[in-house]
């Protein structure tokens, strides 16, 4: 992980203590959602990389910034469904 938190450990602790537990409907819709933007954003790069090593296109970088947008809306999304408190 490029930035883990500072408390993250503290928090999977947590989350073992008190057997926190996500909804399988809820597993479903980030395996899907995240696993697919990622994959594209994987496919582009794999095959930039694969032509030339060198040309990144204008159209592969926005490609890329509206998959991670993508990630991060559907994040976003889905804790305002899913937050009861805190």
């Amino acid at each position: 992980m490029a930035n883990p938190m500072r408390e993250e450990e503290e928090i999977y602790k947590q989350i073992r203590e008190q057997n926190v537990t996500i909804h399988p409907l809820v597993w479903e819709l980030i395996e899907h959602h995240i696993s697919n933007d990622l994959h594209i954003i994987f496919m582009i790069l794999g095959s930039t990389i694969l032509l030339d090593g060198k040309s990144f296109s204008k159209e592969n970088a926005e490609s890329i910034m509206d998959h991670t947008k993508a990630i991060r809306d559907f994040l976003i999304k889905l804790k305002k469904e899913t937050r009861t408190h805190g």
